[in-house]
């Protein structure tokens, strides 16, 4: 069931992102960012109150889950958004969901968790079949930019940090509609501070159609957390994390079938690793 909600979790967030991507051309990354992170907190919470877990609330898994937030997805995904918009979505996607890998770093010495042989080799199949996939071909490639490089590197690292810091606090509080409203909220504390400041050289924009994808949008990456944090509160991180990183596979899935999209030998190619590769993870 945990290795189905991941899978599910990355289609949506795959979902979230063709629709954000078009919703961009209207507005910025920080405006993206902020309406995504308060229509995830609004929806969050009223489902966390819902399922009654908030009276299992405790002064360490608060903290724990506030800070997973710092972390993700509020800095990671304005830095992947900022990548996006400095090497596109293929370069920026490639590098950001190299995740996998340093989460698998980090939850054994961490966590405690155990990567088994096949989840070691499903993890690595996974992100090379994600970069054959995702990269353009090499004529199609523009000059390079290391600034961009960087951001979405840097996704992939926050990105891994707050997912061990996810699973701690779920191992003190057991609810995932919670857990997740928590993190959410962590991010929105950093965000807006940061937003307050960047506004004054890039004011807030978002035009009407840009604003009703976006929220659009929003609304998909709430399924997508909640998804994801009961994918996270049934099985380990290193299962996790290279099925939940698949929503590239998925966008690429959903561009062919809705835009007719050509299909490139290495996309194939890729897709057929990242199959196999996910194969791995669920038997590992």
């Amino acid at each position: 069931m945990g290795s189905a909600l991941a899978l599910l979790s990355a289609a949506l967030f795959a979902v979230a992102a063709i629709i954000v991507r078009r919703g961009m051309r209207g507005s910025t990354a920080i405006t993206a960012t902020l309406i995504s992170i308060v229509t995830n907190l609004v929806a969050l919470w009223v489902l966390a109150a819902l399922s009654g877990g908030i009276g299992l609330l405790t002064l360490p898994a608060v903290a724990m889950l506030l800070a997973a937030g710092l972390f993700a997805p509020a800095l990671a995904r304005f830095t992947y958004y900022e990548a996006m918009n400095r090497i596109g979505v293929a370069r920026a996607s490639t590098i950001s969901n190299t995740t996998p890998i340093f989460a698998a770093v980090l939850a054994v010495p961490v966590l405690g968790e155990h990567v088994s042989w096949p989840l070691a080799v499903g993890t690595v199949l996974v992100v090379l079949g994600l970069a054959l996939t995702i990269l353009p071909d090499e004529g199609t490639q523009t000059g390079r930019s290391w600034t961009g490089t960087l951001l979405a590197l840097n996704t992939a690292v926050m990105a891994s940090i707050s997912f061990m810091l996810r699973k701690l606090g779920l191992r003190m509080l057991p609810d995932a509609a919670v857990a997740a409203a928590l993190t959410v909220t962590g991010s929105l504390l950093l965000l807006l501070p940061y937003a307050a400041l960047r506004s004054r050289t890039q004011p807030l924009r978002a035009e009407r159609p840009a604003l009703v994808l976006l929220i659009v949008s929003a609304v998909f990456t709430t399924g997508g957390f909640l998804a994801y944090f009961y994918a996270l509160s049934l099985s380990d991180v290193v299962r996790v994390t290279p099925l939940s990183n698949t929503t590239p596979l998925f966008a690429l899935l959903l561009l062919a079938l809705f835009r007719q999209e050509p299909v490139r030998p290495g996309t194939v190619a890729g897709a057929v690793l990242a199959v196999a590769g996910i194969l791995f993870v669920v038997s590992g």
